[in-house]
């Protein structure tokens, strides 16, 4: 476990995050969009994204039905995401998912927003080399928990 202490700094700015959340929005101007559902409970998230022709993100809009949570959690991630090389930032996202899919926990919000990210990349490299010019890509959480056996909200 990481027993990195938190600042007032990094209290600070994650108390903004949750009054004032950021990128809650479907952006109009998008290259990429990826939809994460969870299949026990219907939430979802879609994701939006703004690549440059570097492959750099420029900006990222999400839109949400579902726990509060992820609306603090989606604009901690969009935030951490902009002017990232979309490689790099496909990399952490995945190894995120895989340690929260080999848990068993209930962070199925946090799932659905790194799904959405993924699919969402996806989407952008179906477009970009020509195999698909839908709107969106679609991917589904895998849950750990059947939903009778979740205690979280």
């Amino acid at each position: 476990m990481n027993n990195q202490k938190v600042t007032k700094e990094m209290e600070d700015k994650l108390v903004e995050h949750y009054q004032n959340p950021k990128n809650n929005k479907a952006l109009k101007d998008y290259n990429a969009r990826g939809v994460g559902r969870n299949p026990d409970n219907w939430g979802q998230v879609d994701m939006y994204l703004l690549i440059d022709e570097n492959d750099i993100l420029q900006d990222l809009g999400y839109i949400y039905k579902g726990c509060p949570t992820i609306s603090f959690t989606a604009s901690v991630f969009t935030e951490e995401l902009k002017n990232v090389p979309l490689g790099d930032a496909l990399y952490t996202t995945q190894l995120e998912l895989d340690e929260l899919n080999a848990k068993d926990n209930c962070d199925e919000c946090i799932k659905m927003i790194l799904v959405a990210f993924i699919a969402a990349h996806e989407n952008y490299i179906q477009r970009k080399d020509g195999t698909n010019k839908e709107d969106y890509f679609y991917k589904e959480i895998e849950t750990t928990l059947t939903y009778t056996q979740q205690s979280c909200g």
